[in-house]
């Protein structure tokens, strides 16, 4: 699990640290830096799909031109040799043209850096260090990917095409993905039957149905002459099939993140944007709650970000999970956990002037809403 993320110089992060948990929450006003720090793992990401090889420096040649720093810098700290803490320091400065990869440095984060009084041995105990290491962040970071999960996307048909064993960043390839999937890996295809039939019990199993589409239609303009299919669940209670544009939004919701978990090479971390677009607000708590479920049965850890104060509620027992960002007078962001900096604080601070703190996780939606917290539009 990722611990700590520190990032400099990345946009309008200009320096922020945070760490995390299992599933995380970050709040804040639009243009406030939420999904900057989204991007900046998936930019990080790029570091991994050709380790060893000058790759990825060219991919992030392009990006770092558009950034109005120079020098951009990522530290991460992830649980996994030996259950100890392996930092990553990852520095860049950009000249022309060119990105340079500055400084790459693995290391155990503790107190007994000396393993060996023998420097051969300490060296090769720290090679041993740096390529566990690499594969770790190698595996951890694969295929990493902002998810905003559309249910309006995939209520449409979709045409079959190569490929598609990759699930897009809105879900909207559900189809293509299904029909590949059921070919080439057909133990994930009944998983996510299984699983969805273990959410929603009347739901036993997907359906597909071959429709014609118009030559006006904009699909047909777009694809071309392709076999278009269309997605729907069987209910085995009522002995029918519910087409997708017939389901609810949180139904959907549903299969889109069971798809993206059962990815032939799902992600280890899962990043979503605004889990609630699109459903219903009292869909949002089995929206929620599915996504926490999601977290410990398939063992992947979650950052998403929200406007809402439904999703917030969900957060009420865990406020150190919430990150309520906000931006300086000079356009940089700034990151207050809700537990480390305002609970906490203001507990202490109350109980030096004897008066009753605030609860802020007793409706906490609506305490957030009323700008008591932070985080909330000028």
């Amino acid at each position: 699990m990722l611990q700590k993320v520190s990032i400099q110089n990345f946009k309008s992060l200009k320096d922020v640290t945070l760490e995390l948990q299992k599933v995380n929450l970050l709040i804040g006003p639009n243009n406030s830096g939420k999904s900057n720090f989204l991007k900046a793992l998936e930019r990080y990401s790029i570091l991994f799909k050709d380790i060893g090889g000058a790759g990825q420096l060219l991919k992030l040649d392009d990006y770092f031109a558009k950034l109005p720093f120079q020098e951009i810098s990522f530290s991460f700290s992830i649980y996994d040799y030996k259950l100890l803490p392996i930092h990553h320091i990852a520095q860049f400065q950009y000249s022309d043209n060119r990105s340079q990869l500055l400084k790459r440095d693995f290391y155990i984060a503790n107190e007994q850096n000396d393993l060996s009084d023998d420097e051969g041995e300490k060296d090769k105990i720290v090679r041993e260090i740096n390529k566990k290491s690499t594969l770790c962040y190698s595996n951890f970071f694969h295929n990493l990917t902002i998810y905003k999960p559309d249910p309006n996307s995939f209520q449409k048909p979709y045409p079959i095409l190569p490929n598609q064993l990759l699930i897009n960043y809105n879900a909207s390839n559900l189809v293509a993905f299904f029909d590949a999937l059921r070919d080439e890996y057909p133990e994930n295809y009944k998983a996510i039957e299984n699983d969805l039939h273990k959410c929603i019990p009347e739901l036993s199993g997907l359906r597909f149905e071959n429709v014609e589409i118009n030559k006006h239609d904009n699909l047909f303009k777009i694809y071309g002459d392709k076999t278009f299919k269309r997605l729907g669940l069987y209910d085995k209670n009522n002995k029918l099939t519910y087409w997708a544009d017939e389901l609810s939004e949180g139904t959907l919701y549903f299969l889109a993140l069971l798809c993206i978990v059962h990815q032939p090479n799902p992600p280890k971390l899962l990043l979503l944007e605004e889990p609630e677009k699109g459903i219903h607000p009292r869909r949002i708590h089995e929206v929620m709650k599915f996504i926490f479920q999601l977290a410990e049965d398939k063992d992947i850890q979650v950052i998403m970000t929200s406007h809402n104060e439904h999703v917030l509620s969900e957060f009420a027992i865990i406020p150190e999970a919430v990150f309520i960002f906000d931006k300086d007078e000079e356009g940089a962001t700034q990151v207050k956990n809700l537990k480390r900096d305002i609970i906490e604080p203001d507990t202490k601070k109350a109980e030096e002037f004897g008066i009753e703190p605030i609860d802020f996780t007793d409706n906490i939606g609506e305490n957030w809403f009323m700008g008591l917290m932070g985080g909330v539009p000028a």
